[in-house]
């Protein structure tokens, strides 16, 4: 039988002792045999050269022990504040959490955001007061600073905790005691937090915190079927990629294949910097895989689902300072690693600016960043002064309407937008039954609702605190690609914000101010010009205030108060801005010069297609409410023009009589059929094969373009050509020069691109499944390769040179924007 496992975080505010408590825990289990230091440079899991340096903890890290036949797998996440999106990150894969107080100087500001995040994930809570050896405070004293249902678990508790809930009374009435199952189900359900004290540097408390962890937790009960939850992305000193994860369901062993398309190559419980290689994991377990690479954090693999969205985000862009004549694409591979790693850095390429922008949450934060840049590239950036990041929602519910139908494309989707409670974030729905619409487009229209930010029209900041359901969509079985469906489900989101009345938000800080009493009107006069709302108790100032206008207010405080001030703050969330018309003219947004992101839609009349403003769309859709003050869609049929109704009544009036159907024909030759052997003759389908780099190579209107740019760009170019020939399109690259490179490729509706593996050309492969292909389509490759020709005439199949299909692609590219931009 297994043992049993839990997965335990540790977490709080800097400097509260969450390294040394774990140094402590790894000692008491016989895990290590010295002690570490923090101060000393020398703890256990405290190993990274720049957490050894500023003494606090950057990066989560795991580590693994045994206490009394459990298998612990512990956590450890950075206290700053600039790291707590990495603190997040940990929180979905916790069976419980440890949350650390200073005994010294009891609740402090961020353990109120860690207290949030462990309420918005659910995660049962332990408490342990750290440092009570040098405290001048008495438990009392710290406990009145904590919740009602912090309970002191090291007296007598039965009492406090019977009044959790019913059945804990009950059991208490009837026994005087309340069995260990009832007291599981209170701390996992978050109905009591038990407490403990204690100090982590002299070993006091340790034992009988660790024995809680094994007594209150629960013994999961898994799924059979193989999951696991992705929740870190780090990379290891030799440039290996590690895939830290918790196994959710089943087993999983080495070798095993990941969605068909990458395998396990090891499977690592790391303990610090060290690790031990294992063949199998069951479920429970904290590990890490190698050999997978296009992973995310917070996706599911297996039968896991995908993490929910976090709640702490940065509230600044930054521009990255490069040094004079660095090309920013000199940094694309160190940043695309960084972004893996930390997803919330939203670190994004401008190519046309030729700019790096970023969200960081603080000064610390960027220090940090700006040393790891340095030891990958030997580039010393710096970081731009940062712009608020803005955020829009609604005010009432809407309904937006999106439709897209050039030639041979078709869709239509009908979305409900409704405003949430501040800081809510986006939730996405479907109320619309498989009778209506399939389910399949269904889930093609949410994932497009998902997979990505959507902008708002006031500034063109993304948008939250919105609900937003499907009611009514409709598309063509002969017609409609997964495109078109992308397409109608982002104009509707903008036909609906453009009806909307909207708010502009912007973040604020909930802070606390110390400052003399003579020094006090000053302050309270700055505050309210920088519109925080404040309260007054003596010396204490708290309140709540815009980040735009505190930003870095210390440096102000120090002036007003002469040096005897101070300034602590922590993420409030999002509000209304109190400035909105002065920002909103000062971004200058035009929503419906946006071509990326347009409002209105695209119909189809006499064969081609025609742009309809926002505003106008309402007459030209092709799904209508049932009646007025109906929720409920009907489809209703196409409108036709006078002009196009008299020529159908003329059609049926007899004018449409084949002249010639009475001529006398001369007789034909009889044949005897069965002496004739005859055969259907089956029209296949057309298929175009492209040899990738060929022709970014040959296309003139690709020379200069960076090579990753220039491979998306002709993808892009090459999928609307794809979409109006109406054939199917296989692109193949080779990467016969990259090491360890395997065999892949992805599909998009008729659109297939493949990636050759190591020691592989496109041109070998499109030799070797030629003959396959020719059996299924008439095959059109296109190449400028001599040979690949030869090849491709022998098996008797069309070529069509580089040159020519850029030309092809070009002038539709041309039409489609045309077709689709043209008021």
């Amino acid at each position: 039988m297994d043992k049993k496992k839990v997965t335990v975080g540790i977490l709080a505010h800097v400097d509260a002792g969450k390294t040394t408590l774990i140094e402590s825990m790894l000692y008491q289990s016989h895990q290590i045999r010295t002690l570490g230091r923090v101060d000393h440079q020398d703890a256990f899991l405290d190993f990274d050269h720049q957490e050894r340096q500023r003494g606090i903890t950057i990066f989560s890290k795991e580590a693994h022990l045994e206490w009394k036949d459990t298998d612990i797998y512990v956590i450890d996440t950075p206290g700053h504040i600039d790291f707590s999106a990495e603190m997040e990150r940990s929180l979905q894969v916790l069976d419980l959490a440890i949350l650390l107080i200073n005994g010294q100087d009891g609740v402090q500001s961020h353990t109120k955001t860690i207290w949030k995040c462990l309420e918005h994930y659910h995660i049962p809570t332990l408490v342990f007061v750290n440092k009570m050896d040098i405290s001048y405070h008495s438990k009392e004293e710290l406990l009145k600073d904590l919740p009602s249902t912090c309970i002191d678990f090291t007296e007598d508790y039965l009492e406090k905790v019977a009044l959790c809930n019913e059945d804990c009374l009950n059991a208490y009435i009837e026994t005087q005691n309340i069995p260990t199952s009832l007291l599981q189900q209170a701390i996992y359900r978050r109905e009591c937090f038990p407490c403990f004290f204690g100090s982590a540097l002299k070993q006091e408390g340790i034992q009988p915190l660790m024995d809680a962890i094994v007594q209150y937790s629960l013994d999961k009960d898994y799924p059979s079927d193989f999951g696991a939850l992705v929740y870190k992305i780090s990379t290891n000193e030799k440039g290996q990629r590690l895939t830290h994860v918790k196994i959710t369901g089943g087993t999983c062993k080495v070798k095993q294949k990941i969605n068909e398309e990458e395998k396990i190559d090891q499977i690592r419980i790391y303990n610090g910097q060290g690790y031990e290689s294992v063949q199998e994991v069951s479920a429970g377990t904290i590990c890490v895989f190698t050999g997978l690479s296009q992973f995310e954090v917070g996706q599911g693999i297996g039968n896991q689902a995908d993490s929910i969205v976090p709640t702490l985000e940065a509230y600044m862009n930054y521009e990255l300072v490069l040094p004079s004549g660095v090309d920013p694409l000199s940094l694309k591979d160190v940043c695309e690693q960084l972004s893996q790693e930390d997803p919330q850095l939203h670190m994004v390429y401008d190519e046309k600016l030729k700019k790096i922008t970023l969200r960081l949450m603080g000064p610390i934060q960027m220090e940090v960043l700006s040393n790891r840049i340095y030891e990958k590239t030997h580039i010393q950036v710096g970081f731009s002064n940062g712009d608020v990041l803005f955020k829009e929602t609604i005010q009432e519910s809407v309904i937006g309407k999106g439709h897209f139908e050039p030639l041979r494309h078709y869709a239509e989707v009908h979305l409900r937008l409704e405003p949430l409670p501040r800081n809510s974030g986006m939730i996405y729905e479907s109320e619309v039954s498989t009778n209506e619409l399939p389910q399949n487009w269904q889930h093609l229209i949410l994932t497009h609702l998902e997979e990505r930010e959507h902008r708002g029209v006031l500034t063109g900041s993304p948008i939250t605190d919105m609900k937003i359901t499907l009611i009514a969509g409709k598309g063509s079985i002969k017609h409609t690609m997964g495109g078109d469906f992308r397409q109608a489900t982002y104009r509707a989101i903008r036909q609906g914000l453009m009806q909307a009345t909207n708010l502009l938000l912007e973040p604020y800080y909930d802070f606390t101010i110390h400052v003399p009493q003579s020094s006090l009107s000053r302050v309270l006069y700055d505050l309210e010009q920088r519109h925080a709302k404040v309260e007054v108790q003596e010396d204490t100032i708290t309140g709540k205030g815009p980040v735009r206008t505190l930003s870095n207010y210390q440096n102000e405080l120090t002036a007003l108060s002469k040096g005897l001030g101070t300034f602590v703050c922590q993420p409030a969330g999002y509000d209304i801005c109190e400035d909105a018309k002065t920002i909103i003219a000062q971004k200058a947004y035009d929503p419906e010069k946006d071509m990326r992101n347009p409002t209105g839609s695209v119909f189809c009349t006499h064969g081609a297609g025609f742009y309809v403003p926002w505003n106008e769309v309402d007459a030209y859709m092709h799904i209508q409410p049932k009646n007025e003050n109906s929720q409920s869609y009907r489809s209703v049929k196409y409108t036709i023009s006078d002009e196009e109704a008299k020529r159908v009544f003329a059609m049926t009036n007899g004018q449409n009589k084949n002249k010639d159907k009475h001529k006398v024909k001369p007789k034909k030759k009889k044949i005897d059929l069965e002496k004739v052997e005859t055969k259907p003759l089956v029209q296949k389908p057309e298929c175009l094969v492209v040899d990738g780099y060929n022709q970014i190579f040959g296309w003139q209107s690709l020379k200069g373009i960076p090579f990753d740019s220039a491979r998306d760009e002709l993808i892009d170019r090459l999928s609307n050509y794809q979409g109006y020939r109406n054939c199917y399109l296989i692109i193949v690259f080779d990467a016969y020069r990259v090491k360890d490179s395997t065999h892949r490729s992805y599909k998009k509706g008729d659109l297939e691109v493949i990636f050759t593996k190591y020691d592989e050309t496109a041109d070998s492969y499109i030799e070797k499944h030629v003959s396959e292909w020719k059996k299924k389509y008439r095959l059109i490759v296109a190449s400028s390769d001599g040979l690949i020709q030869n090849t491709i005439l022998a098996h008797g199949c069309q070529r069509m040179s580089a040159r020519e299909l850029e030309k092809r692609a070009l002038s539709t590219n041309a039409d489609a924007f045309k077709t689709f931009h043209t008021l």
